[in-house]
């Protein structure tokens, strides 16, 4: 009996280290389990209550909390360098003309390449202030302000 102790407290061992590793929220609920088998076993129960509780444990404590914590532990939608661009206003610093394919503005410490929407003709400027509309890779889609 004393061995199924150790074995499982072995085991619930190798269980956290694989949780550090990965860090994805499974392998601690095989150590918890196994921690409770641990128990079980000190206690005197046979193999199968040590396994049911093992498999017990680790279900309901998963069922429980994993939801909680993925969502908190998960990052959030956060708005990045390109998604902060769109709607902020830019000065042209090479003038922008989609049939030459040029332009190019700044917007506060950054230069973007530029371009006018689709189907716009019309040349804009340098020093003109243009607002941004979208990003598509590291193109700038500006409209006139």
């Amino acid at each position: 009996m004393e061995s199924m102790l150790i074995l499982w407290i072995v085991l619930a061992g190798v269980f956290f280290v694989v949780e550090l590793a990965t860090v994805a929220f499974v392998a601690m609920y095989l150590a918890l389990g196994s921690i409770a088998a641990a128990i079980v076993a000190s206690l005197g129960g046979g193999l199968l209550w040590q396994v049911v509780a093992a498999i017990a444990t680790g279900v309901l404590l998963m069922a429980v909390t994993r939801p909680l914590l993925k969502n908190r532990l998960e990052p959030a939608d956060i708005a990045t360098n390109v998604n902060l661009l769109i709607g902020k206003g830019g000065i042209v610093t090479i003038a922008i003309d989609n049939d030459e394919n040029t332009g190019q503005i700044r917007v506060g410490s950054e230069y973007w390449t530029a371009r006018l929407p689709e189907g716009r003709i019309e040349v804009i400027p340098v020093d003109a202030r243009v607002g941004v509309v979208s990003v598509e890779g590291v193109t700038a889609r500006v409209e006139p302000r």
